[in-house]
């Protein structure tokens, strides 16, 4: 597994395993949820829970984040980041799986409401990504397309 990040020798880092999709459109577009209060851009994705795998992860993930199902769910890669998260004031050693998908059927409304779903071209929101590791992800995706 691949690491990015400054592991800083005197601080302790809780481990936090995560999944993420890049989410496509019929235009090649990905899913983005904004979260206005915190003017944050993420991937679709996040915690896995106790019982469930990565993919499972990511598709609870995409349904309490914007509400619809997914299809052609490949497996990427994965990722390790040392970080600072700043808003929970804690260090983070994210262990990531990345999926790629295309969206499906809205099934449902999204049950995290702070979240808008936006629809971008991946070069046009790799710079604007809060989190390091998914600005690192979308442009590793981008050079290998």
């Amino acid at each position: 597994m691949e690491y990015i990040g400054e592991k800083l020798k005197d601080k302790e880092y809780e481990e936090r395993r995560t999944s993420y999709g890049l989410i496509f459109n019929e235009k090649d577009e990905i899913a983005v949820a904004y979260i206005e209060k915190y003017n944050m851009y993420n991937l679709i994705g996040g915690k896995i829970e106790e019982g469930e795998n990565s993919k499972e992860a990511l598709i609870r993930e995409t349904k309490e984040e914007i509400g619809y199902s997914l299809k052609d769910i490949k497996y990427i890669d994965n990722l390790g980041c040392y970080y600072y998260f700043e808003l929970m004031d804690k260090y983070e050693l994210g262990i990531m799986d990345f999926y790629k998908a295309k969206i499906d059927k809205k099934i449902c409304n999204p049950i995290e409401e702070d979240h808008e779903l936006i629809w971008i071209k991946p070069e046009e929101i790799a710079d604007k990504m809060y989190f390091e590791y998914h600005r690192y992800f979308i442009r590793k995706y981008l050079k290998e397309l």
